[in-house]
This record gives C-alpha cells, sequence and structure tokens, in this order.
C-alpha cells in the first residue's frame, strides 16, 4: 500500500504552527532577561549605568552598526529623547561617562592613541549656505558627501570604562550645559568629531563648543540620550 503523505500545504500549517509556538516559548524568556538587567543595573537594555544615570551604549539613534544621526539640533535632540521615554544628557553626565572615576583625559586612557577612536578624518569644504536650505534635497546631498562618521561600535576601543562608546570624535554631541562657558547658551557640543576639534587638537573628554544656539545644525553634529536610574534591586 502507497505511503500517504501529507499535502504541501498542511506541511507549510504545520511549520508555521510549530514556529509560532517556539516564539511563544522564547518570548517570554527575553522579556525576563530584559527586566532581570533592568533590576540588576537601574537601566534599560542599551543603557549603561554611570553613577545615578543611564546613558546611551551608542550616539543616536543607539544601535550598534547604525549610522550615527547627524545634521541634528539640540531642539531634535531633545525632541528625539522624549519621543523614546529618555532625556539630554546634561554636560556634567557626559563628561563623567567619559573620564571616569580615574578621570581619563580620553575614555580609553589618559594618552591619545591614533586611529583608537574617528578623529583623524581629513576636513571636507564645507558650503554653509547649502546646509542652511536643510531639509531641502541639495542640502541633505551635501551633508552626505560631508559625513564621515564611523558606524555605532566599529572602533571597539573608543569605549569608556563604563561601556560608552564614540564620546569623543565621531559625532560631536549636544548636552545641556552645566558649566560656565565663553557663551551661555543652555546648550553646547561636546567630543568634537571625526576631523578633530575646530582650530586643530584632538577631541578629550573636556572637548566642547559653545558657540551655538539650540536650533543650530551642522553635517556633524549629533546627540544621545540619558535617562534617571531606577533603584538597584538584587537577584
Amino acid at each position: 500500500m502507497p505511503v500517504c503523505r501529507p499535502r504541501r500545504s498542511a506541511r507549510i500549517l504545520w511549520t508555521l504552527a510549530a514556529v509560532a509556538a517556539a516564539a511563544v516559548v522564547l518570548a517570554p524568556a527575553e522579556d525576563a532577561d530584559a527586566r532581570s538587567r533592568r533590576r540588576r543595573t537601574g537601566c534599560p537594555a542599551g543603557m549603561m549605568r554611570v553613577k545615578d544615570y543611564c546613558i546611551d551604549r551608542f550616539e543616536a539613534p543607539n544601535r550598534k552598526g547604525a549610522k550615527p544621526l547627524a545634521m541634528q539640533s539640540a531642539n531634535d535632540a531633545n525632541a528625539w529623547c522624549e519621543a523614546h521615554h529618555k532625556r539630554l544628557c546634561t554636560e556634567d553626565e557626559w563628561l563623567s561617562a567619559c573620564e571616569g572615576d580615574q578621570k581619563r583625559a580620553y575614555p580609553y586612557g589618559a594618552e591619545h592613541v591614533d586611529e583608537r577612536c574617528n578623529d583623524d578624518k581629513e576636513w571636507r569644504e564645507v558650503h554653509e549656505d547649502t546646509l542652511a536650505k536643510w531639509p531641502a534635497a541639495e542640502a541633505q546631498a551635501h551633508a552626505k558627501e560631508l559625513y564621515q562618521g564611523a558606524r555605532s561600535g566599529s572602533k571597539r576601543k573608543c569605549v569608556s570604562e563604563s561601556g560608552v562608546y564614540d564620546l569623543t570624535g565621531n559625532l560631536e554631541e549636544w548636552v545641556v550645559r552645566t558649566r560656565e562657558h565663553a557663551n551661555a547658551w543652555p546648550y553646547i557640543l561636546a567630543g568634537c568629531y571625526w576631523s578633530g576639534c575646530y582650530g586643530g587638537g584632538k577631541p578629550t573628554c573636556h572637548s566642547t563648543n559653545s558657540a551655538h544656539g539650540p536650533e543650530f545644525r551642522f553635517y556633524e553634529t549629533g546627540f544621545r540620550c540619558c535617562k534617571d536610574a531606577r533603584v538597584r534591586h538584587a537577584e
């Protein structure tokens, strides 16, 4: 007697049912891991604990392997962080995450190391009048030509002792001003960018630019978010 085999459509349905059942089993475990980490560190996934606050591991959009967002104003940064249930980091928070308990000049140590961070790209000529037309197509095209940001996490050794990446170089990051500077805008830019600091010099944890208001955006301006940490719970 010939062996009866299930029709192809039936086999497909059985396969889909098995996948769905596996997903049901796996999803709670993933959620449990996330909840366990939040209880242990007081921070959600993708953020690192520093003292009493959490800071994004990478520059926005805070995804490993992603291109950091550029042409961002401080107002853009605030809105993005709020939409993700976070807030823009303060200057003191950003600095603490960068220099750590050892008060390092650079996230990774006391001395600059070539190619450790994305801070040595050759400067490209900028047409500010074109960028000023943002978000016009020609402005977006020019910003794309100028962009030399490294993908988040690709500079594996450009990391602070708390596990935060690309704090110096790469994108210049908006933070809420908490210290005295030459200008009294409510926000400043920290960490310089992929071509170093304006006026020369390599980006350090203390490198800042206080010259611009909250509406200012440029081809290398980005940000990351912070959040108050929850009380830690023992496992």
